[in-house]
């Protein structure tokens, strides 16, 4: 029986955005591995995990252990297939297989968001860039996920692998909804933001989240209209930091920090816009999200955001260095209903795009390709 091998840096990567994909391949009569840092978890569709301590730095010397171990399960394993994820993930994945790459094994990795990229700090050109360079020879497919990446590997790795894009890893549309105005005005009650207008932020607080830019506009905003709301919702190094910064700018009570939450789809059915000032992005997972729950989006105009927010159809782009122009963007929906409406319709629209039934399709067709 043909057994595929999935690899990632972290477990909750696999768990969050890969399921489907283990569930296709269980379906298609393979066995299915999994090597990552899994703390002694079960996962779903799974019949072995490999519990590896592969780090997120390339620079931690247990990457080395990793990499020996790796080689030698992959070896014995015998993949047809071996699907690498995130940069380290990605790094052992090509580094362990080149011996059974020269038997026949496929070896793919999906870059979730290259770590070069327009306006990247020369530090990342410098390293991932060169690293990936070297690795793409070590790889039979690059799978992108945003028309930047695709167009910088194509022009910059193609001569060595073949490389594909996909719509996103895809979303699972059905759980989130549209409600009625009625219907949003009784959550809202429900929430506490009756006759707020609610921006909802869903994000992990680090650096390149960039949450101070909406932070720090929230002052002047305030200067422009009273009852709106903000909601940060997710967790991470900086949250109270950020929590901090909000009561020293004196803007704490238009700012709620949600922390992490189970009931996103509730909270993006009862909001009214999705806004991020995110500085890097792979493909905006909470933006289709927030499209799948009617809500247009205000967002940093970016690799990942620039995808799949059209300027005026279903949403603004602004500059993560112009406030004003992310101010003016948000009253603009605030005071035009119509054209919010408009905005909405065309949100839900297109986030049958983004469906995990359209990735899933397109998946298939590549792995068709690689002998599946």
């Amino acid at each position: 029986m043909k057994k595929v091998l999935f690899i990632s840096n972290i477990l909750s990567h696999i768990e969050a955005f890969h399921l489907p994909y283990l569930k296709w391949f269980k379906d298609n009569g393979y066995v299915v591995h999994i090597m990552t840092n899994a703390n002694g978890k079960k996962v779903d569709y799974c019949d072995k995990l490999y519990d590896i301590c592969i780090q997120r730095s390339p620079f931690n010397v247990k990457n080395f252990k990793a990499l020996r171990l790796a080689r030698k399960i992959i070896n014995e394993e015998k993949y047809s297939i071996i699907h690498s994820h995130t940069p380290m993930g990605g790094v052992i994945g090509r580094l362990a297989t080149k011996q059974i790459r020269r038997e026949g094994a496929k070896v793919l990795y999906t870059a979730h968001g290259f770590h070069f990229y327009k306006g990247a700090p020369i530090r990342n050109w410098v390293l991932y860039y060169t690293m990936e360079k070297l690795l793409a020879k070590n790889t039979d497919c690059i799978i992108t996920i945003n028309e930047e990446d695709y167009q910088l590997a194509k022009k910059k790795f193609s001569k060595n692998t073949v490389v594909e894009k996909i719509s996103g890893i895809g979303v699972n549309l059905e759980k989130f909804s549209a409600l009625t105005e009625k219907e949003k005005l009784e959550l809202k009650k429900q929430f506490g933001y009756e006759n707020k207008f609610v921006l909802i932020y869903a994000a992990e607080f680090i650096s390149r989240k960039n949450h101070r830019f909406i932070i720090r506009a929230t002052k002047e905003l305030a200067d422009e209209c009273s009852n709106f709301k903000i909601i940060f919702c997710g967790k991470g190094k900086l949250l109270e930091e950020c929590k901090l910064y909000a009561k020293k700018l004196g803007v704490e009570k238009h700012i709620d920090f949600l922390g992490f939450r189970k009931d996103m789809p509730d909270l993006y059915r009862m909001s009214d816009v999705l806004i991020s000032s995110s500085f890097q992005e792979g493909m905006a997972i909470n933006v289709i999200e927030g499209f799948a729950s009617g809500l247009p989006a205000i967002v940093s105009d970016i690799r990942g955001h620039n995808d799949v927010v059209i300027n005026g159809e279903n949403g603004f782009l602004f500059s993560n260095k112009n406030e004003q122009e992310f101010i003016k963007n948000i009253l603009y929906m605030k005071s035009n209903f119509n054209e919010y409406k408009k905005m909405s319709q065309n949100a839900l629209r297109d986030s049958q795009k983004y469906s995990i039934e359209v990735s899933l399709s397109e998946m298939n067709s590549i792995y068709v390709k690689f002998g599946v």
